[in-house]
């Protein structure tokens, strides 16, 4: 009788140890994540207060506020340097103006790793719902690299990343209203995200109207504060600044790491209309990507679709794709390498996928980071090409109902730890 009570206990018992040695693995991801991130706030507020805020991207928000308010360029058409942002972003940001810069790094800083960090633990839920709060722990530490990176230049990338990945969880769960409110956001804080918004719009029909209308808000609201003439002439020399910054050749600036670094790099120059008709190419085979998991009807597999492709097409064809703003790419494809350890821990290709983010997160010399970038968002899209060749099993990877096999489960369906 005692035999049979252990061995009917024993499951049991290792079920709630597992669940501990996952409850201390968690905690410690956390505090590796929160401490990192305080840390690196701490660094650039002392560091501001030392050399001040002009040579991070705090100092350029903060001179275009200015600009804004004053009246003057906030574009410049001839030159790759300046604000690549919406005015609407001005509007949003001018609170940072009215207190000290090293307290608006502070404030800027807080606020964008805990909205990240709010967006992880969101995605974690919808793709790993028994344990969202390791899963988001074990993805922050995944990503920290890249996101110290940016958040030390005080960047808005990890805003907007978090508004695409809210974005995309909204999507998983069929509130595509949601999906156009969040991604309306991601695009007032960097237009960079209108390309999830397009591929939304292309292929889920519900999405249309307030995408439409979200733009237009984005777009004309900044002239209930401007003038009509003033804000016109500024968002006309944004459209000749991008057509600028889009044909600059490779190398064209320092930190570029789109394909046409790694083209120049192997020593192939292309001229700008090949590397335009590249990026249509891309962008056309990333819609019939989309357009092909779409046509299954699962919400899930198109909404994380959306994200991870998006995030790829900025990460490899964005012109100014910079060796600093790879964060957009990391928490998508360490995403997807966890929904594919979730459902077999020995799954090769969940652990490739993991190598490639650490690699997309790594501070590179200058020397060979340039090119080692694209080079490895070649090989994220080449995994993705022969993920989402077929588009069922891409579906029945982001299915519900895709669990782990039953001896790799962290917990079993009966244990009481297992929420």
């Amino acid at each position: 009788m005692t035999e049979s009570f252990d061995a009917n206990a024993r499951p049991g018992r290792l079920a709630k140890l597992r669940g501990s040695w996952l409850s201390v693995i968690g905690i410690l991801a956390w505090s590796v994540w929160t401490i990192g991130i305080l840390i690196t706030v701490l660094n650039a507020v002392r560091k501001i207060e030392a050399e001040g805020a002009v040579h991070i991207a705090l100092g350029e928000y903060l001179h275009f506020i200015d600009a804004f308010w004053s009246g003057g360029a906030l574009y410049l058409p001839d030159s790759l340097v300046g604000f690549h942002y919406l005015p609407i972003m001005l509007v949003v940001f001018t609170p940072l103006s009215w207190i000290s810069a090293p307290l608006a790094a502070g404030a800027l800083g807080l606020v964008s790793a805990v909205f990240f960090a709010f967006s992880v633990y969101r995605l974690a839920r919808e793709i790993v719902p028994e344990r969202p709060a390791i899963t988001a722990g074990l993805l922050l530490v995944v990503c920290e690299m890249a996101a110290v990176i940016s958040l030390s230049l005080m960047h808005v990338q990890l805003l907007m990343v978090g508004a695409m990945i809210c974005a995309a969880v909204a999507g998983m769960q069929g509130r595509w209203r949601a999906f156009a409110i969040w991604i309306t956001l991601a695009i007032a804080l960097k237009p960079l995200s209108i390309v999830m918004a397009l591929l939304a719009a292309a292929v889920v029909p519900q999405t249309r109207l307030p995408l439409f209308l979200g733009v237009v808000v984005l777009v004309f609201s900044p002239f209930a504060v401007r003038d009509w003439f003033y804000l016109s002439t500024q968002y006309a020399d944004y459209v000749r600044q991008l057509l600028f910054i889009t044909n600059a050749g490779p190398g064209a600036w320092h930190l570029q790491a789109d394909f046409s670094t790694l083209f120049k790099t192997v020593g192939f120059e292309i001229d700008a209309r090949v590397r335009f008709a590249i990026r249509a190419i891309a962008a056309f085979c990333t819609l019939a990507l989309v357009w092909r998991v779409a046509a299954l009807q699962n919400a899930r597999a198109t909404g994380f679709a959306l994200l991870i492709l998006s995030s790829c097409y900025i990460g490899l064809f964005n012109p100014k794709q910079e060796i600093f703003s790879f964060i957009v790419v990391v928490p998508a494809i360490a995403a997807l390498g966890v929904i594919m350890l979730a459902r077999d821990i020995s799954d090769w290709r969940g652990w490739l996928w993991f190598a490639l983010v650490l690699d997309l997160s790594m501070r590179w010399g200058m020397r060979s980071g340039p090119w080692m970038y694209p080079a490895a968002m070649v090989l994220v899209w080449a995994g993705l090409l022969a993920l989402l060749g077929n588009p069922q099993r891409w579906g029945d990877l982001l299915s519900k109902d895709s669990k782990l096999p039953a001896n790799l489960q962290l917990l079993s369906d009966t244990d009481p730890l297992r929420s």
